[in-house]
């Protein structure tokens, strides 16, 4: 007889690119595969937390759906305390609209939603208590939303110490794990900004846009981005260097990278997003298949 293996989910952090989590477990559902467990940082653990709650994929696909800039707007309203941009309030009500306001431990399957304690800057796994303030918590970008004390921990983004929790979900008890990575590539983000005109516009006075700048790699386009563009891609180099290195050290058997093309999801338009994970998860399906030797 064949000795059932746990198959773990490793759901990663990544904005608006999590609507591909949503398309990764449909896909998986459809052909009768459902995780034994999940740990999810970030989008990763809203998604993965509702799901383990309960919620269907039809559900959780409507609420994404439902995500307009304006609620986005009204979801990051600024809030009293320095440490934080919005109080987020608006992430736990999300979620209590699927699936009410579980415990983790009362779920169906093993759960954790990875946030960052930040005192010690190590990832802090959630998996007991509400499991909305576990969610809250794992979300909680740097700047934008305040930290959240739990348990004597004051908590951060997930994303900032363990952006693809494999290694959580193993030790949750997984014997097979596929991780679903939606980070940014530095590489794909078009930077911008005011146009820095080289020495010969400013002497003549004459300003001609961007101007092309000989280097060594050829003619390059000189501007000085704003300092949100460039927090901004700060902040993408950092969670992807951080994630490929912990990759290095803890390998999911199962690798899912969504390909977003040329016109990524937001929060205005996720359904593309939803898409490019089904497409993600059809590919991997084989291999995922042989190693829980569903086929």
């Amino acid at each position: 007889m064949v000795k059932h293996r746990r198959f773990g989910l490793a759901l990663g952090s990544g904005g608006a690119r999590g609507s591909a989590h949503v398309g990764v477990l449909k896909v998986l559902e459809e052909n009768g595969i459902v995780p034994d467990v999940i740990a999810g940082t970030s989008m990763g653990a809203e998604v993965g937390g509702a799901y383990a709650a309960g919620a269907s994929i039809d559900d959780i696909a409507a609420v994404w759906r439902e995500t307009s800039p304006a609620r986005f707007i009204r979801a990051i309203l600024p809030t009293v305390p320095w440490s934080g941009w919005s109080a987020g309030k608006e992430v736990p009500r999300t979620v209590q609209r699927l699936v009410g306001n579980p415990q983790i431990e009362d779920l169906g399957m093993p759960f954790a939603a990875v946030a960052t304690d930040l005192s010690t800057g190590l990832p802090h796994p959630i998996t007991s208590g509400p499991l909305c303030l576990a969610i809250r918590a794992s979300v909680s970008i740097p700047g934008l939303f305040t930290p959240v004390w739990l348990d004597g921990h004051l908590l951060i983004d997930g994303g900032v110490s363990d952006p693809l929790p494999v290694d959580i979900a193993r030790r949750l008890g997984a014997d097979v794990v596929a991780a679903v990575d939606v980070l940014v590539d530095p590489q794909e983000v078009k930077l911008s900004g005011i146009p820095a005109l080289d020495y010969r516009d400013r002497i003549l006075g004459i300003a001609k846009g961007l101007r092309a700048s000989e280097t060594g790699n050829g003619a390059s386009h000189r501007f000085h981005p704003s300092v949100f563009t460039v927090l901004f891609q700060m902040s993408t180099v950092f969670q992807k260097r951080v994630s490929d290195l912990l990759l290095e050290v803890h390998p999911p058997d199962v690798l899912i990278r969504p390909d977003f093309g040329l016109d990524p999801p937001s929060y205005g338009d996720v359904k593309d997003g939803i898409e490019a994970g089904e497409a993600a998860a059809r590919r991997a399906l084989p291999q995922i298949k042989a190693l829980l030797s569903l086929e």
